[in-house]
């Protein structure tokens, strides 16, 4: 069985990751684990501020769990707490069928390649699923957008979008952005790059038909930015899905330029999804 693994610091970001982690667990039927991780950097700082860091870790996790347990009676959820640089500890727990949610302060639209960005040093580094989740309200948000491309990851972003779609009874967005065409090219009545992408599009939307039968699929092709496109897509949607676009590795992957734009440019859930 997979278990959801929550990031869990005190912060209002990491609440919010434990009531969508704990939302889905129990959907799901689910364990859940909350997980504080004491950064072994605070020892450097001397013995008094290592004391005073093992005893907030002590307290947070005793609260969330009393949390969680409160408002989800009944359900199987833990708490531990590890040592280590943070986001490395927490993307190494999970194992590959599990999922991994972890909250972030990024809520805005920071463009730029910040390579310091813990979120997105769990999703380079985990090899599990991986949701990242802002601080903001989603009540009123909807639809599931999915970006496809011709990576092979492309087809666990459909897969996961179209069952999230089905859990939360919303329509599928589909989104392509074409490979830009070289200023010097021709430009036919229908590009072969057009053509290709409703065929690409065409494709994911009868995976995702298969999937979730009763899920309403639209698609979108979009001549601009990737990034740009999906968050333009996903701003008033529940849930971004991506998939992992380059394999490294065995047991791991590493992000694609995309999804780390939108990771950095966060305003929605954003589930990275990695095939099992």
């Amino acid at each position: 069985m997979s278990t959801y693994y929550i990031g869990a610091d005190g912060s209002e970001p990491s609440r919010a990751a434990i009531r969508w982690g704990l939302s889905r667990a129990a959907e799901d039927d689910s364990p859940a684990v909350l997980v504080n991780v004491v950064d072994d950097e605070w020892g450097l700082l001397g013995p008094a501020y290592a004391q005073d860091a093992e005893r907030h870790a002590d307290a947070l996790p005793a609260e969330d769990l009393a949390s969680a347990k409160e408002t989800h009676p009944g359900r199987d959820i833990g708490a531990i707490i590890l040592h280590g640089a943070p986001a490395w500890t927490l993307a190494a727990l999970p194992m590959p069928e599990d999922t991994l949610v972890v909250g972030t302060h990024k809520t805005g639209f920071l463009r730029g390649r910040v390579l310091g960005s813990r979120s997105v040093q769990i999703a380079a580094a985990a090899r599990c699923t991986v949701a990242v989740i802002p601080d903001t309200t989603f009540d009123t948000r909807r639809g599931v957008v999915v970006g496809v491309d011709r990576f092979e990851g492309s087809t666990s972003a459909v897969l996961r979008g179209a069952r999230e779609a089905d859990r939360l009874g919303q329509e599928l967005i589909l989104v392509h952005t074409p490979p830009a065409r070289p200023p010097a090219q021709p430009s036919p009545d229908l590009p072969e790059s057009t053509t290709s992408a409703q065929r690409l599009l065409s494709e994911a939307a009868e995976l995702a038909a298969a999937t979730a039968p009763h899920v309403v699929v639209r698609r979108r092709v979009a001549h601009r930015d990737p990034a740009e496109a999906l968050l333009d897509a996903g701003a008033g949607a529940s849930l971004i899905v991506v998939g992992v676009s380059h394999p490294h590795g065995a047991t791991q992957s590493v992000i694609g330029s995309v999804t780390h734009d939108v990771l950095m440019n966060i305003n929605v859930p954003v589930l990275i999804a990695r095939a099992v």
